[in-house]
C-alpha cells in the first residue's frame, strides 16, 4: 500500500523461481551465527523474496548464482538468505518463518532485497540491496563496505560504551558527540541505529527542552529513521502547529509504516491535518503526501472528492515522471 505504488515492471508478480546458488546461503540465522563464529567471519544477510520481488530475482541470477560472488564472498561471509514468499509452495519452503518475521522486524526491514553485513553479535555496518555491474563488481562493493562500515561500528560501539559509563556533566558531554555523529551519519548509515538509546537519553534529562538538546535529539533521530514512537510523541507536543517542520516529519514516518487499510486511514486524515495547518515546508515531502492520500482514498477508502482534492495539490506541485501524471490525471478526471 506505501506509494512505493510500484510503477516498475520489476516490482510486479514474476513466475516462482528457486534462490540460484542456494546451496551456499544458509536459510537458518542462527545456525548461520553458530557457524560465524566458529570460523571468526560475519554475516552477509540477504532479506528476499524469492517467488515475487523482480529486483531480487535479478540479483539472484545476476550476482549470487555465479561462483565468482560465492567464492569470494565467502572468504569473509557466512551467506544467509532469509526469504518472505508470497506462493503457497514457497512459502511451505520456508523452514522458519516466525523466526524470519521476528528478524525482519528487529533489523527494520521495509523493503527487498535488504541485503545486511554484520557482525555474529548481530552488529549491522553495511546495508545493501541490488546492483549492475555483475558478481566481480559485487564483491568488490561489499569489500568497501566491511572496511569503511567496521571501522564506524567500532567508533559507534567505543562511543556509546563511554555514554553508558559517564554520569551527570560528563555523560551530557558524551552526549553532545552522539547526536553530532548521529547527525553526521545520515539516513543510510547501517550503524546509526546503535545511537539511538544514548540520543534519545535526551527526552529524560531535558524533558522540556530547556537546554534545546531534546528538541536536536528528535531531529537526529527522526532524521536517520529512528523514530520510534515516543520521540513521534514527543514532537508531537513540542511542534503541535508544524511550526518547525516536526509534524510533517512525524506524519511521513507514520506514512512510511502504513500496513493496512486501517493505517491508511490514519495516514490519510493526518495528511488532511497538516495540510489544514498550512504550506507544508518540505515540497518533496508535500509532494509524497499528496501524491499518496489521492491514490488511497481512490483506491481504498472511496473517497472521491478526497481523492481529487489531493490529486490537484500533488499536480500544482508538479513531477517530471509520466506515469506519476497519468495517475494524478486519471484520480481527477474520474
Amino acid at each position: 500500500m506505501r506509494l512505493s505504488i510500484c510503477l516498475t515492471a520489476a516490482c510486479l508478480a514474476l513466475a516462482p523461481s528457486a534462490l540460484a546458488g542456494s546451496e551456499a546461503f544458509l536459510d537458518d540465522f542462527d545456525e548461520a551465527v553458530a557457524l560465524a563464529r566458529a570460523e571468526k567471519k560475519d554475516l552477509f544477510v540477504d532479506f528476499t523474496g524469492s517467488d515475487w520481488c523482480g529486483w531480487c530475482i535479478k540479483l539472484d541470477e545476476e550476482v549470487f548464482s555465479h561462483e565468482a560472488f560465492l567464492v569470494e564472498a565467502q572468504k569473509d561471509f557466512v551467506l544467509v538468505a532469509l526469504d518472505y514468499p508470497r506462493g503457497e509452495e514457497a512459502k511451505a519452503a520456508v523452514p522458519n518463518p516466525e523466526r524470519n518475521d521476528e528478524l525482519r522486524e528487529e533489523y527494520g526491514i521495509r523493503g527487498y532485497p535488504t541485503c545486511l553485513l554484520m557482525t555474529a553479535d548481530g552488529d549491522v555496518y553495511g546495508r545493501t540491496g541490488y546492483l549492475k555491474g555483475g558478481p566481480e563488481q559485487y564483491v568488490e562493493h561489499l569489500r568497501e563496505l566491511r572496511a569503511s562500515g567496521r571501522k564506524s561500528l567500532e567508533e559507534v560501539i567505543a562511543l556509546v560504551k563511554r555514554f553508558d559509563a559517564a554520569q551527570g556533566e560528563a555523560r551530557v558531554a558524551v552526549w553532545e558527540e552522539a547526536v553530532a555523529m548521529l547527525e553526521s551519519l545520515g539516513p543510510d548509515s547501517a550503524v546509526a541505529r546503535r545511537l539511538a538509546a544514548p540520543v534519545k537519553a535526551a527526552l529524560e534529562f531535558d524533558p522540556d527542552n530547556a537546554a534545546g538538546r531534546k528538541l536536536r535529539a528528535i531531529k537526529a533521530l527522526m532524521g536517520a529513521g529512528l523514530a520510534e514512537e515516543a520521540v513521534l510523541a514527543a514532537a508531537r507536543e513540542l511542534d503541535p502547529k508544524n511550526e518547525a517542520g516536526l509534524l510533517e516529519q512525524v506524519v511521513a514516518a507514520q506514512m512510511e509504516a502504513v500496513d493496512s487499510e486501517e493505517a491508511v486511514r490514519e495516514v490519510c486524515k493526518a495528511i488532511a491535518e497538516l495540510d489544514a495547518l498550512g504550506p507544508i515546508k518540505d515540497p518533496e515531502l508535500a509532494f509524497r503526501f499528496y501524491l499518496n492520500a489521492a491514490a488511497w482514498n481512490d483506491r481504498f477508502l472511496q473517497d472521491a472528492e478526497a481523492a481529487k482534492k489531493f490529486a490537484a495539490k500533488a499536480k500544482a506541485i508538479g513531477t517530471e515522471n509520466e506515469r506519476i501524471l497519468e495517475l494524478l490525471d486519471g484520480i481527477l478526471d474520474s
